[in-house]
């Protein structure tokens, strides 16, 4: 089941792969993966080393290109969390259907399949979490101390990914004390399990040396390694409202469905069966959804992604509730209920462009936003790809382009690592400097600062020329 359930899902992201360069944070992952830069400045908890590296280590297959390998890398990772979510459930319900279901209900939602088809770390995220889930099963079944090591070994290895998976880690790391308090586990494995856990966040530790040689401050480095600069996000307690409110709105999105009434039924089942791994995925699934709801972040849509994977093995839960209250019949509706989404994202960015919800402040050449954040696959999609040449390709010689960071990381692919246009500058003037400057966006945000103040846009092209603004009085 496990073998056929990340086969399928692998399938189904390679034929909706994102084909090449991507935007935002994606196409900054493919800039960084390609020239396995694992160093950010005051930033280190975005390196995500574990995906960088297996992304470059992908890009040396010479069938693709490095932005097409980095995506892949993200439906790899994400291929093999879809897998873990299936053998979870199956594991749990003891049902082939509530554990397809759940696998189904997982890979298909919103958030998780437009994460998996492009450069994201989400994915991995995904499989490290599930992975760990798994470990957490096979000791509470087969009794092997080793199973506790694999799963902190697991663990450090998603530290090196993504710093989410230190949620895990707490809950993991108190359950495991607790274990050795009341002598089912060996006292011994407490400093083997951080011994594998240091071994898995090797790459991590590597990134911390790198940063502490740049700045010289173990205090500096700790919370470069920790919070970066995104501190205020996250320990966000402010404007809990409209944070709730958006995040039910995303879990809607991400499960289009009646099955998403069967999170709270599989929730119950859980609750009610009191074992140590039901606990614990319904703890785990409470901080993870707790941990995204009030994280006040663009993106912040990605981050429940790590809820999503203990709500799908709640779906699965669920179902396995009702169907062992059902006729066999029942399984084909859940099953339909479960594919529903796809159909739902088919349709629904006409819909919402139609009703003008959400709205979208800039739109960007040959991406319709719509389509963009509402529908998950990414087939054919070049839109960063003809952008980033187009406006190369137009700019006059010795120019200098301020590019926003929409739109900075498809033009840096194409710039410096496919020297296109070596003659022209990327760089973000504070002001004008007797050469043409040009800036991707006339939209106050997305312009550079200094171009409001000081400087009149005029399109050129697909981007804005800046000019030095008429003085007062004058013509």
């Amino acid at each position: 089941m496990w073998v056929i359930g990340f086969l399928g899902a692998l399938l189904l992201y390679a034929l909706t792969l994102a084909p090449d360069l991507v935007w935002q944070d994606s196409g900054d992952y493919q800039y960084a993966a390609a020239r396995m830069d694992l160093s950010r400045p005051g930033d280190a908890v975005r390196v995500h080393p574990w995906f960088l590296v297996a992304a470059h280590t992908l890009g040396l297959v010479p069938l693709w290109n490095y932005a097409y390998a980095a995506n892949l890398a993200s439906a790899l990772g994400m291929a093999l969390a879809v897998a873990n979510v299936l053998l979870l459930a199956r594991l749990m319900t003891g049902s082939t259907w509530a554990a397809a279901i759940a696998a189904i209900s997982f890979g298909i939602g919103h958030a998780v399949w437009a994460h998996a088809v492009m450069a994201e770390t989400y994915g991995w995220a995904a499989a490290f979490l599930s992975a760990e889930c798994l470990c957490a099963w096979a000791w509470l079944n087969k009794g092997r101390a080793g199973w506790l090591l694999l799963l902190f070994f697991v663990n450090g290895v998603a530290v090196s990914n993504h710093m989410m998976a230190s949620l895990s880690l707490a809950v993991f790391g108190v359950w495991m004390l607790a274990e050795c308090v009341r002598r089912r586990a060996p006292w011994w494995t407490l400093p083997a399990s951080a011994g594998c856990w240091l071994v898995g966040g090797t790459l991590y530790w590597i990134v911390l040396g790198m940063e502490y040689e740049r700045c010289g401050s173990l205090l500096e480095t700790l919370r470069s390694a920790t919070v970066g600069r995104w501190g205020s996000a996250i320990f966000n307690v402010a404007d809990l409202p409209p944070l709730l409110g958006k995040s039910a709105l995303y879990v809607m999105l991400n499960y289009p469905t009646p099955l998403v009434a069967a999170i709270f039924v599989g929730a119950a089942v859980l609750v009610r069966r009191r074992d140590a791994l039901s606990r614990l995925l319904v703890v785990l699934g409470a901080l993870y959804l707790a941990w995204a709801a009030r994280y006040n972040v663009v993106d912040q849509y990605a981050f429940f992604i790590p809820f999503y994977v203990v709500a799908s093995v709640m779906i699965g839960a669920g179902a396995a509730w009702l169907l062992g209250r059902r006729s066999r019949a029942w399984a084909a509706v859940l099953l339909a209920a479960a594919i529903l989404p796809v159909g739902v994202y088919a349709v629904l960015p006409a819909v919402a462009e139609r009703l003008e919800y959400p709205k979208f402040a800039r739109r960007l050449p040959y991406r319709d936003p719509y389509v963009f954040f509402l529908r998950p696959w990414r087939t054919c999609d070049n839109s960063a790809r003809r952008f980033a040449e187009e406006v190369l390709d137009a700019l006059p010689r010795g120019a200098v382009l301020a590019a926003d960071s929409t739109a900075l990381a498809p033009l840096l692919c194409v710039h410096d690592l496919e020297h296109r246009r070596p003659d022209v500058t990327l760089d973000r003037p504070e002001r004008l400097e007797g050469h043409r400057v040009f800036v991707t966006s006339d939209v106050p945000g997305y312009a550079p600062a200094w171009a409001a103040k000081d400087a009149r846009l005029e399109p050129f092209g697909l981007v804005w020329e800046a000019k030095p603004a008429a003085k007062e009085g004058g013509p």
